[in-house]
């Protein structure tokens, strides 16, 4: 479950509740680069969707 820089700083905007699309913008890329990063970060966390996703991550202390 090692998550590159990138995909914690999405990891953080996700538990921020942002949408792809301001995940993308506050980080400076595209929409699809957005949600290729959220589908990553689900597939490591081996989380079924978004919420999920963050609620694994504050559980191991991830944000």
């Amino acid at each position: 479950m090692r998550l590159t820089s990138r995909e914690h700083e999405a990891l953080g905007l996700l538990g921020q509740g942002l949408s792809n699309k301001q995940i993308a913008r506050s980080l400076g890329i595209s929409p699809h680069g957005a949600k290729r990063l959220v589908g990553s970060i689900l597939l490591k966390l081996g989380s079924p969707n978004r919420t999920a996703a963050v609620v694994t991550a504050m559980r191991t202390g991830l944000i």
